[in-house]
């Protein structure tokens, strides 16, 4: 099968979307790459007609959890293969042009891969403001979250990055959803073409994640979940229709801006629980709610931190990964 390169300016400046800091348009490099073209009419007003927005930022290696438990880049490249599997659109973002190769020879339909200088998104713009928090010998530490600032950021890119993919309108699709790198790291070993599908029971009005704790929500104080690094909900996929996410990501960064301010900060799994507290609420109207999924039961009572992820995975329309892995 052939591929197909095209390039065209991807607009970050002013206009992109309501709340990005005015920054002067520069041009990024942006591939379309396609291997047996997925026809976006034929899926249009089905549960696949889904673009899926990734990225990865190099940042180095760092600790994950306990500062002997180390992530490298080659533990990334590995579990992006996955990726070469997935029939759905995929806009891919990155900072370091090692990954246009790997993706371009990894690409399994129709990819689009867009090299962007961090500086440009609001979510690296803070970094200084972050690394100043951190630096206090006081804050709490925990591996990466308030260890490495250049984590934090990269963490708060994935709805700006989504939110800029919908403006741009790189693949027109019904919905659009954030999935991390290395999401499909436990399955990155099966050699099956596969798609991600809108589960049908999602609410069009809300933005669709994996409840991994069930937390009390009025128990705590944003201070409380940022600064003792608690978890509500993953950061690993974010699903909803254009419309919304556009209006989600303004809503999410409001927060991030108002924690920095605050002088308290964490990745985006915290703020999140922070934004959706009943105290915060009370004080920040919610512009947009979440539309919860979790195993029912809890499987062992251990975390899922990609259940969306596994009900939205199809080898083909009768079952779900999750449905697969679990027997059901």
């Amino acid at each position: 099968m052939s591929k197909m390169y095209t390039s065209r300016n991807v607009n970050t400046s002013e206009g992109c979307f309501r709340s990005l800091p005015e920054s002067p348009k520069k041009l990024r490099l942006s591939l379309v790459i396609q291997n047996g073209q997925t026809d976006l009419d034929s899926i249009r007003g089905t549960n696949r007609s889904l673009t899926v927005v990734t990225a990865f930022f190099n940042i180095g290696s760092f600790p994950k959890g306990t500062p002997d438990d180390v992530r490298s880049t080659d533990n990334y490249a590995e579990w992006m293969r996955a990726y070469s599997y997935m029939k759905n659109p995929v806009v891919f973002y990155t900072d370091d042009e090692t990954y246009i190769d790997f993706f371009s020879k990894n690409a399994s339909l129709q990819f689009e891969i867009i090299l962007v200088n961090r500086t440009d998104l609001w979510a690296f713009q803070i970094l200084p403001n972050i690394t100043k928090i951190y630096s206090n010998v006081t804050y709490p530490e925990y591996y990466p979250n308030t260890n490495n600032s250049e984590y934090t950021c990269v963490t708060h890119s994935k709805l700006q990055l989504l939110a800029l993919t919908v403006q741009n309108k790189s693949f027109d699709t019904d919905y659009y959803c954030w999935v991390d790198a290395g999401y499909f790291r436990d399955i990155s070993h099966i050699e099956k073409n596969f798609w991600l599908e809108v589960p049908d029971d999602f609410n069009k009005s809300r933005i669709a994640v994996t409840r991994v704790f069930d937390r009390d929500l009025e128990k705590y104080t944003a201070e409380d979940i940022i600064l003792n690094n608690l978890n509500w909900v993953g950061g690993g996929l974010f699903l909803g229709t254009p419309e919304v996410i556009l209006k989600f990501h303004d809503q999410y960064k409001e927060a991030v801006m108002r924690y920095l301010g605050q002088g308290i900060m964490n990745v985006e799994q915290q703020i999140l629980y922070a934004m959706y507290t009943r105290q915060e609420r009370s004080k920040y109207p919610t512009r947009v709610e979440l539309q919860l999924y979790f195993p029912r039961p809890v499987v062992n009572n251990d975390p899922d931190w990609f259940y969306l992820g596994f009900v939205m995975y199809r080898v083909d329309h009768a079952t779900s990964l999750w449905q697969w892995m679990s027997g059901s």
